[in-house]
């Protein structure tokens, strides 16, 4: 079997059947409905990691995607509102969100234009995974936003034969609860089944007013026979926050009592503004067709549909209506002073496309098999901004937008992989991509024009591996390849063709062993990713008076990564990873405003690490089965009970704020520890019963897992007094800062019962 893990096959995986044997399923078989050519299989050359849905349903209460794969190696994990729902994200390796890729069944999840990932968006989508899979690295070729960091991939689109019904509720400190329905109608007639889930998932949050109020649905429905399959899936999600982004002023962050502070909304006067809020709804439309064309020939069609509306409202103190577009004539001959006001920004977008995938397995190990694949997408953006509220009369229309500006992205691949058995102990393999963007924006021509203007860029993103397999327990494996990414939406929109950097290219290079025995894993893999013109942030102001990030020529990141797992005896089993990584800037350029000239100051730093990339990540889990019980009669089914304790224990080394080096700007390292007990019982109270009882952060540890920083000089002005972000360095050098503080020790329950 060959290109197994590339794409999830029609194939009954839990009765172990082969792709050699599509063509003789039976409707009464467990299946898989979607190719999804973006995935790997074991022996991948591509450092990777699988959850399946059952180690999900170990861990998860109602925390976001990014803190259930915590044990990812070189995996850091964070919350704006310091308790893992609302606005979370994840880097692996240093990068970003906006560098790590995502999609669901295949379907990209990052948006269009920022590239980022708003897991809030889409609450409680955990509860419907069957399996996430985690590529690391460069991985192999995707849809959507290039991946350098990693690629997460949600597949949701297995059918369960069994009618079941199933209820999910959740407690937890801070507020928090999550009230959940699941029922599925089972293969109907053994070729039709419905599945349909209801959430809630509401918490205050562990900063001030970071309070979420968050529910989706999720409905599907599949049509299976012996030589086709159909799915389609409705998503939706709604999301309230409120916000939570400026982080901890600096002056506040040893301050026990001021720990939990937030800034948002503290512009009006007296009491904090009680609707300085994100309210977004996104609604998903995902449909896949295959087809068995013939003897080891399948093809998949895939399409989908994204509907994403909201805005995010502030209170907004002293405000110089001129900045506005105002008065512009709504009243003649008046001076309108500065003045507070309340304004929406809006978002109103469309996603939409299409996939493909066709592969041949031509049956004989030695034969190579391929898979020929490819997409198309566009995203229609509109974005607007509204003044609801002033306090003074303004003239203004009440429908009046200050400003009102609309983008179009295309994004076209085509892909093919190709692997290949020369002889039982050898697999290699051959991926290659090309991709094509054409972006239309409203942005500053030479001139400083805003005017409608198009980009165009074309990627080549070539990959190779191979795997040898030493013995029934060890192989090992190479890979190297090449990946592209283009810059963001304000990368475009704050400058002009003349200052606009230039895309980021990678060349990642891994290599490593796996081992794996009756009751033990284990892997070590060494990675070189070195990045040519990567986009940073360093301070310089372009050409239309905007900091911008700005291409760096050379940068890389080199480390090792290390898993291990064992079941020492029934009762006890063991598992933990590590990674130790340099992440550099061989020369990095600091510009530096000076607040007393206007103009800018330049520093430069040689052999600097790269922002937010620690240099340690290691993590341990044990786990003791405190007890266990099973009957068996011959009339009844067989009832079981577990009792187990899990204890998790993760290292996160020190980060800089920025790529200066500078421990003033730092995120000091931090350790946690969790506790969760798990109780399951099968065939006690309906099919199944689960509790899970968490104690999160159990040593109450005072960390900040995220943060942010602005350096500039200032002889003639001390800003400390009048702003909490602000700290000095030394003698004229300041810097402003925010932290994210994560919440102390929490606990949380979960009662789920199916039936």
């Amino acid at each position: 079997m060959r290109l197994i893990g590339a794409m999830v096959c029609l194939s009954n995986t839990l009765l172990g059947q082969s792709d050699s044997t599509d063509h003789q399923l039976t409707n009464h078989q467990l299946t898989e409905v979607v190719v999804q050519a973006t995935r790997i299989d074991a022996n991948s050359p591509v450092p990777h990691s699988n959850f399946s849905s059952e180690a999900i349903a170990k861990a998860y209460h109602a925390q976001d995607v990014p803190y259930l794969l915590s044990a990812i190696p070189s995996l850091v994990e964070t919350s704006d509102g310091g308790t893992g729902m609302g606005y979370t994200s994840l880097r692996i390796r240093g990068s970003d969100p906006t560098r790590i890729n995502v999609t669901i069944n295949g379907i990209p999840f990052n948006d269009a234009e920022s590239q980022g990932v708003f897991w809030v968006d889409l609450p409680d989508l955990a509860a419907s995974a069957s399996e996430i899979q985690v590529q690391r690295g460069v991985g192999a070729s995707t849809n959507g936003a290039g991946a350098f960091g990693a690629s997460v991939n949600l597949d949701l689109s297995k059918v369960d034969p069994e009618p079941f019904a199933s209820v999910v509720n959740t407690l937890g400190s801070f507020g928090t609860r999550k009230h959940s329905v699941q029922v599925g109608t089972g293969l109907l007639g053994g070729k039709v089944a419905f599945t349909a889930r209801a959430s809630g998932v509401y918490s205050d949050g562990y900063v001030d007013r970071a309070a979420v109020d968050m529910n989706a649905i999720h409905f599907s429905g599949a049509y299976l026979d012996e030589r086709q399959s159909a799915q389609f899936h409705i998503l939706s999600g709604h999301e309230l926050t409120y916000q939570a982004w400026n982080g901890l002023p600096a002056q506040y962050l040893e301050d026990e009592s001021l720990r939990t502070y937030n800034s948002a909304g503290t512009e009006r006067p007296g009491s904090p503004y009680s609707k300085e809020v994100d309210n977004y709804t996104q609604r998903h439309f995902l449909a896949h067709y295959k087809r068995i064309l013939a003897s080891g020939l399948q093809l998949q069609l895939n399409g989908h549909y994204t509907k994403g509306f909201g805005y995010y409202e502030q209170y907004k103190a002293d405000q110089s209506l001129g900045s506005y577009g105002l008065p512009l004539g709504f009243v003649p001959d008046t001076v309108i002073p500065p003045m507070d006001l309340v304004r929406r920004r809006w978002l109103d977008n469309d996603f939409y496309g299409g996939q493909f995938a066709l592969r041949w397995l031509p049956g004989n190990s030695w034969k190579p098999n391929f898979l020929l694949g490819g997409a198309w997408s566009q995203y229609n953006g509109q974005h607007f901004g509204e003044v609801i509220w002033a306090e003074s009369f303004t003239g203004a229309p009440n429908d009046y937008r200050y400003y009102d500006n609309t983008a179009r992205k295309q994004d076209a691949n085509v892909f093919l992989k190709i692997e290949a058995s020369p002889n039982p102990h050898l697999t290699t393999f051959l991926d290659v991509q090309i991709r094509g963007i054409q972006y239309a924006f409203l942005g500053f021509d030479n001139e400083l024009n805003n005017v409608q203007q198009t980009a165009m860029l074309g990627f080549f993103n070539p990959k190779i591996g191979a795997t040898y397999t030493c013995s029934k327990t060890w192989s090992v494996y190479t890979f190297a390849g090449i990946g592209h990414r283009e810059p963001n939406r304000d990368d475009y929109t704050q400058s002009t063709p003349a200052s606009r950097p230039k895309p980021e290219g990678m060349l990642d290079v891994e290599t490593g062993l796996r081992g794996a025995g009756a009751k033990w894993t284990a892997a070590a893999n060494f990675f070189w990713m070195q990045y040519q013109d990567q986009l940073v942030l360093d301070g310089r102001i372009n050409d239309v008076g905007a900091y911008i990030r700005t291409n760096v020529p050379d940068s890389w990141r080199a480390g090792i990564e290390m898993e291990a797992s064992a079941e020492i005896n029934k009762f006890l089993r063991l598992s933990g990873s590590a990674s130790f990584s340099q992440n550099k800037i061989p020369e990095f350029i600091e510009f530096r405003d000076n607040w007393d000239t206007g103009a800018q100051e330049k520093i430069v730093y040689k052999h600097t690490d790269l922002a937010f990339s620690p240099n340690l990540i290691a993590r341990g889990e044990m786990t003791f089965v405190l007890s266990t019980w099973s009957t068996s009669k011959a009339s009844k089914a067989s009832k079981t009970s577990e009792v187990s304790a899990t204890l998790v224990g993760k290292y996160v080394s020190q980060q800089f704020l920025d790529n200066t080096s500078n421990l003033q700007t730092s995120l000091p390292g931090y350790f946690v520890n969790d506790l969760r007990v798990n109780y399951d019982l099968t065939n006690v109270i309906g099919k199944k019963a689960s509790i899970i009882v968490s104690l999160n952060n159990l040593l109450n540890a005072k960390y900040a897992s995220n943060g942010w920083a602005y350096r500039y000089v200032s002889a003639g002005y001390d800003a400390r007094p009048d702003d909490p972000y602000t700290r000095l360095e030394g003698g004229d050098v300041y810097h402003q800062a925010g932290f994210f503080p994560q919440a102390g020790r929490n606990w949380m329950l979960s009662l789920q019962l199916r039936f």
